[in-house]
C-alpha cells in the first residue's frame, strides 16, 4: 500500500505525479471550439496543441503537462489570448468543473478543467465586429 499524499496549494505537482500516485480527479484540462479559428492551447507557455472548430473536445494528454499550477490559455492564430484560466492544485476534481468562455461573432470557445462538461460549442452570439480575426 502506498503512503498517502498530502497536497498543500503551495506545492507544484506535476499531472504525471497525481496520475501515478492513484489520486482520482487529476485535473484534465478541455477545449471545446465552436469559431472558425485554429486556436492554440497553452499552458504555462508551452503549446500543447492547435484546434480547429469541433463537435467533440478532443483527448488531451495530462501526463506532458507542465507542473501545476497551470495558467491556460486560448490563442488565436496570430496569438491574441481569447480567454484564459487559472488552475490550482484541487481545482477540476469529480462531479464539478472550473472554466471560461467567450463568446465571439464566429461561436463560442470554453476551456476548462475537470468531469463536467459545459455548454459548448454554441451557436455565434453578438459581440464586437472583428473579434474573430486571426
Amino acid at each position: 500500500m502506498r503512503d498517502p499524499v498530502v497536497v498543500s496549494n503551495t506545492d507544484e505537482i506535476s499531472a504525471r505525479q497525481l496520475l501515478g500516485t492513484g489520486i482520482t480527479g487529476a485535473p484534465e484540462p478541455h477545449i471545446s471550439n465552436g469559431t472558425i479559428l485554429t486556436v492554440t492551447l497553452v499552458v504555462n507557455g508551452q503549446s500543447i496543441g492547435d484546434f480547429s472548430s469541433n463537435i467533440e473536445p478532443p483527448t488531451i494528454d495530462v501526463a506532458a503537462l507542465p507542473p501545476i499550477p497551470w495558467n491556460l490559455q486560448a490563442r488565436s492564430p496570430s496569438g491574441r489570448v481569447l480567454t484564459s484560466l487559472q488552475v490550482q492544485p484541487g481545482d477540476g476534481q469529480a462531479n464539478n468543473a472550473t472554466g471560461q468562455f467567450v463568446d465571439l461573432l464566429c461561436g463560442r470557445l470554453w476551456i476548462w478543467v475537470g468531469g463536467v462538461r459545459p455548454d459548448a460549442p454554441a451557436a455565434p452570439a453578438a459581440s464586437k465586429g472583428g473579434d474573430c480575426a486571426p
